[in-house]
């Protein structure tokens, strides 16, 4: 089967002037051979393929060329060598509302857009009111769009593009638009194009979104793919190499201090607190030695409309090293009560002395949705009394045997 799409040996170049004259002064016919102009290359060779009904992800830091990669395949920018090959209609997700005429009304844009999509008047009116229900814009749509806020632009602009159905999604870090009810709506979306076996293109420099999104991932440094493989081994590969240069960008997320984007928090699943405890006695506990036991209870509130929810508890150090991490949807264990708590025990506590933050994830069913990102109410503090070395304590046992 023909892959959604191919690359062979992607490059681009770009060229930065001095001066916007010296652009001119370069094509001059007396001018010939003189370069006015310094290259910057932000693609080199690189090659790769999308197959039908697969989810790729790339990673990266900031420079290395993935917004770059992802607007040559958008047809948005041309490559300066190589070649690809599309089988099927694109849709891009890079800068929500791009395009957009202020002037006109929403309405207006979404007629104009799906034109420019290359949709008929026919199927743009059928398409029409998905779209107007999807962004919740109601009455709104009507008003021209620069009376718009960025978030609901954000709005009009990805219901828009996902409406097209494409064979191909690209999606370029527009996991957070609007409220938290959107953004759940946002990933819904997404999670029913992968079900659908549609094919996607990811960027993101969420870690945890790529490892559950995608099979497949392309790590992206300097301008070339370092590395392409299944997407829990390039993810790791690419923290390991962050975390040796220093750059701690492997999944850089602030604690929320305001979970519920300005809805009562009753409308949706949030967690009320999370508190250190002696597994024995369960009483507030939260310093440690090596090899005693803790437990880490959090007290979860579900939404109005009751759903299923995944939790996840880690230690963090204070350089930003996620120490571990463990979520009842990788042990096989779901959150499904109005009100309740959930506890992790610590039976054997492996780490050596440190301070450690103690992060709370609450997830949706599918564990992509993040509905909050918090701290405990205390850090972890591990207090070694021998004089072993390192991060953890790990079992261990010698043999020492003499030759003869």
């Amino acid at each position: 089967m023909q892959p959604v799409i191919e690359a062979r040996n992607l490059s681009k170049t770009y060229r930065l002037y001095g001066n916007p004259y010296h652009r001119l002064l370069e094509r001059l016919p007396w001018n010939r051979g003189r370069k006015l102009h310094r290259e910057v290359p932000a693609l080199q060779d690189v090659s790769f393929h999308v197959g039908r009904g697969e989810c790729v992800g790339v990673v990266g830091s900031n420079g290395a060329g993935k917004s770059t990669l992802l607007k040559v395949l958008s047809g948005t920018t041309f490559p300066t060598a190589g070649s690809y090959t599309v089988n099927g209609r694109v849709t891009s997700l890079l800068e929500l509302g791009a395009g957009f005429q202020p002037n006109f009304s929403g309405r207006e844009n979404v007629f104009m857009n799906a034109a420019l999509m290359g949709f008929s008047r026919k199927e743009a009116q059928r398409k029409y009111q998905e779209i107007v229900d999807f962004s919740e814009l109601g009455e709104f749509i009507h008003a021209p769009v620069r009376t718009y806020s960025s978030g609901m632009q954000a709005r009009l602009g990805f219901s828009v593009a996902v409406a097209t159905e494409p064979d191909l999604l690209i999606i370029d870090e527009i996991l957070a638009v609007g409220d938290m009810g959107f953004r759940k709506k946002c990933v819904e979306r997404i999670w029913k194009y992968k079900s659908e076996g549609r094919s996607m293109f990811f960027c993101s420099h969420s870690l945890y979104d790529v490892r559950q999104i995608c099979e497949r991932a392309i790590w992206m440094h300097q301008g070339r793919a370092q590395l392409i493989a299944d997407s829990v081994t390039v993810t790791n590969e690419y923290a390991s190499y962050e975390t040796k240069a220093g750059g701690a960008e492997g999944d850089p997320r602030p604690f929320a201090d305001a979970p519920h984007a300005g809805r009562r928090p009753e409308d949706m699943p949030h967690i009320v607190e999370g508190v250190i405890l002696d597994a024995a006695t369960l009483q507030p506990r939260n310093t440690f030695a090596p090899g005693e036991s803790c437990a880490i209870r959090v007290h979860v509130r579900n939404g109005a409309v009751r759903e299923q929810l995944h939790l996840a508890i880690g230690a963090r150090r204070n350089d930003g090293t996620e120490c571990f991490t463990h979520a009842t949807q990788f042990d096989g264990r779901t959150i499904d009560f109005a009100e309740g708590h959930v506890t992790l025990f610590l039976d054997c506590i492996r780490l050596l002395s440190g301070k450690f933050t103690v992060v709370l994830y609450l997830f949706d069913a599918d564990g992509v949705h993040r509905y909050e990102e918090r701290p405990a109410n205390a850090q972890l503090i591990v207090q070694n009394r021998t004089k072993d070395l390192g991060l953890f304590l790990q079992d261990h046992r010698w043999r020492i045997e003499p030759l003869r």
